[in-house]
């Protein structure tokens, strides 16, 4: 009895590692950029592929606003009903719905038309998330063994400014030390016309005896108008002392642009 037990775990655990590994979607680029004028047709190109040796993937295409919160996470909308909005912009071709074979790829179009009244530099860049979504569920096992049904859904962030030289411009409003939460928290706003992508690394040095620490390095992504709060854990086993924290942002313009904040706080 033993044996069987054993072996109808190992069965499980192998069925629900090939079903698991089965299932999915690659979908290349994760992000498609825009520029363009009022009325003027762009199309980037999206390949979406299906990994699977068995199952055939019934594919729908939905589109969704989004944004940053101030954690620089994703926040998912109904379409249209965000000011940066540019759902309604976009068409699917040459459908919204298709099928894909084991193993088999696919080019979609996504052609972004932006009408006229959009010009305003009020908001400069415009946004949408495109979801491509299976539609015939699969059945695979949970970590219990339990039958389940499984679907996969995964999306492309869209993004379009106008033809105007972009300017991009990250500054800090904030840095502070959370005695309490044992952290270091940095403030930063897009003040730019265009989306600002870049690393925030951080040192940190101990005044009485000089040594220096690099802290984790955090990737950020902004929009114009973004207020971004960047959390900095301190290492756990940081000594007592007075120390001088350092950070940088890097980011691209016409050429690399770096800005500098310093904090001197006392860790106890």
């Amino acid at each position: 009895m033993k044996i069987k037990s054993l072996f109808l775990l190992t069965l499980l655990s192998s069925l629900f590692s090939t079903l698991s590994a089965q299932t999915g979607i690659s979908v290349s680029p994760p992000r498609s950029y825009y520029t363009g004028t009022a009325g003027q047709s762009t199309t980037n190109t999206i390949l979406v592929t299906n990994p699977s040796a068995t199952h055939t993937l019934e594919m729908t295409v939905t589109l969704n606003d989004w944004k940053y919160d101030t954690q620089g996470s994703n926040v998912i909308q109904e379409p249209g009903t965000l000011p940066t909005s540019m759902a309604s912009w976009i068409s699917i071709r040459p459908q919204s719905y298709f099928s894909l074979a084991p193993g088999e790829s696919r080019e979609i179009e996504l052609v972004v038309t932006p009408p006229a009244g959009k010009e305003s530099s009020d908001v400069p860049v415009h946004t949408a998330l495109v979801y491509f979504t299976q539609t015939n569920p699969i059945d695979s096992f949970n970590e219990s063994g339990a039958l389940v049904k499984v679907s996969v859904r995964t999306g492309v962030k869209v993004y379009h400014r106008q033809p105007s030289a972009p300017a991009p411009d990250i500054d800090f409003y904030d840095f502070a030390y959370n005695k309490k939460a044992k952290q270091l928290k940095l403030g930063m706003v897009n003040q730019g016309n265009t989306w600002t992508d870049g690393t925030v690394v951080t040192d940190l040095v101990r005044q009485d005896d000089g040594t220096r620490i690099k802290m984790e390095n955090v990737v950020v992504y902004t929009l114009p108008g973004d207020r971004r709060e960047v959390v900095l854990p301190l290492p756990e086993k940081l000594k007592p002392g007075k120390y001088i924290a350092s950070s940088t942002f890097t980011y691209e313009g016409d050429q690399e642009l770096i800005k500098v904040a310093e904090l001197t706080f006392t860790h106890e």
